[in-house]
């Protein structure tokens, strides 16, 4: 710091300044020197300097403390060499593995002490998925993780357990699509016209006392509010409490707005369950307001996702697993409906395939395998929203530029604590018995639940993708949104 000659500090040598400290016999004061120039001039430091290297950011996926890697089933009979060459995987899977230099992780189910196992030919290591150390070296497992296939070559479960742990997302994509989709990914959408200041949000609300209504109160309308609430940010609302919120209204705002991220409400199609072939063609397909399932192929007819982002809160936007989690939990039509939909076995759902695979592709499609319930919307003893967490997500850190999978973070954070819940509420009910036995059950159905409800939500695409800042939001001045959604959501 230079001080100009001449210069005088605006500081009264003759005002007393007391303090906190104490002399052992009274409390310590004094005055500013007479020249405190000296005293500015000094080096200003809050620690020693130490030769540690700094800290990676937990978002750079391009640090080797953090990394990057792939996951991809071992087929059986392969050889050590060919699994690290690749042998087996599209050529668009081994040019973005040697483009990124990631590691490569084979899944194989039925490990000697696990479930499933992880393996990492190249480096002769096989990591304890729970426990291993972040970063891109041997023995370590990446802070994000590409699964590449299908659920049945990959299961759901999979990427469940990895969630909580680790940034990661899935592609499953074959042919034209895939290629489409790694050309972007390894280009970072360069070309895109994706609008960062105008995000779309479509909230369906049949106003009959069913879901769509939390959803539109608890994820849409905050959500919305946080947008709105941001200068730098003009957002569209379609809100299916005052207008209707049709499929062609979600086409004419993306189409209008170009948004790089968009976030909906609805159902998702589940039926016919009579039907087989037309429920898996339609699974998952976002439902209007006026019980219309939105069609991929109509809707990139007039607008091309561009690399933006998508969240769907609605059952079944990513996929399906067989069995259902929810088997034997319930009856009726809830009971039918998951038994239906597993009996076509586990997949990922059209609407993001399509999106990922267009022919300006979305970056990144997040969405849930199987339901999500008012239950893990709202705490039933004193309806509080449980989507602080979510909104934190989509909106710091998004428009922040952060990774889609570390933005993602906050909302699996919750995981251990509701399985620990759920841990200490089967204690007590075993030793409980009759009314007493009720709160614990109850608990442990809820915790189960939730915590199946938060890692069943899934990235697909590649969990690195992050929408680019304008100029003006690189500045520091742009930390004021993360405030903002933290602020806002202290209700939440």
């Amino acid at each position: 710091m230079s001080i100009p000659p001449g210069a005088t500090p605006a500081v009264d040598p003759g005002y007393e300044i007391t303090s906190d400290a104490w002399s052992g016999t009274a409390p310590v004061a004094g005055r500013f020197a007479q020249d405190v120039r000296p005293w500015l001039t000094q080096e200003f430091t809050v620690a020693e300097r130490t030769a540690r290297p700094a800290p990676a950011d937990p978002w750079d996926w391009r640090h080797p403390d953090v990394g990057w890697g792939l996951v991809a089933r071992e087929p059986d009979g392969a050889t050590r060499d060919d699994l690290v060459a690749m042998t087996d995987l599209p050529a668009d899977i081994r040019r973005l593995v040697a483009a990124r230099s990631g590691r490569v992780f084979r899944y194989r189910p039925a490990g000697g002490y696990a479930l499933w196992t992880l393996t990492d030919y190249a480096g002769d290591a096989q990591p304890f998925v729970p426990a291993a150390p972040a970063g891109a070296d041997a023995g370590e497992l990446p802070a994000f993780l590409l699964i590449y296939g299908s659920p049945e070559q990959v299961p759901w479960r999979v990427q469940y357990i990895l969630n909580p742990v680790r940034h990661v997302g899935r592609l499953d994509l074959t042919g034209p699509a895939l290629t489409r989709y790694v050309d972007a990914l390894l280009g970072e959408w360069r070309d895109s016209a994706a609008q960062w200041s105008r995000p779309v949000v479509w909230a369906v609300d049949h106003r009959m006392g069913e879901i769509t209504t939390l959803m539109r109160d608890v994820v849409a309308e905050p959500l919305s509010g946080d947008l709105n609430a941001d200068a730098e940010l003009t957002p569209t609302f379609v809100d299916g409490r005052s207008v209707p919120a049709t499929v062609a209204a979600l086409t004419a705002a993306l189409t209008t707005a170009r948004p790089a991220v968009v976030v909906t409400t609805s159902h998702g199609q589940t039926g016919p369950l009579a039907d087989p072939a037309r429920l898996r063609a339609d699974l998952g397909k976002l439902v209007d307001h006026d019980h219309a399932p939105l069609d991929p192929e109509t809707l990139l007819r007039s607008w091309q996702p561009d690399g933006a982002i998508w969240f769907a809160q609605a059952c079944c936007s990513a996929g399906a697993d067989s069995p259902s989690a929810y088997a034997g939990l319930f009856d009726g039509d809830l009971a039918r409906t998951f038994d239906g939909v597993a009996a076509l076995g586990a997949l990922t759902s059209p609407l993001p395939r399509a999106l990922l695979g267009a022919k300006k592709p979305l970056r990144a499609f997040i969405g849930h395998v199987e339901p999500t319930f008012n239950w893990t919307l709202s705490f039933p003893p004193n309806a509080q929203p449980l989507t602080a967490q979510l909104r934190e997500a989509l909106y710091a850190r998004l428009f922040l530029g952060k990774p889609v999978g570390y933005a993602m973070e906050p909302y699996y954070r919750p995981i251990g604590a509701l399985l620990q819940g759920y841990q200490l509420a089967e204690k007590e009910f075993q030793t409980a018995f009759g009314a007493k036995a009720k709160p614990s059950l109850d608990l442990l159905v809820y915790s189960r639940v939730t915590a199946h409800d938060r890692a069943s939500t899934v990235i697909l695409g590649d969990p690195t993708v992050a929408i680019p800042l304008p100029p003006a939001a690189r500045a520091p001045q742009a930390q004021a949104p993360q405030a903002q959604a933290r602020n806002s959501s202290q209700s939440g």
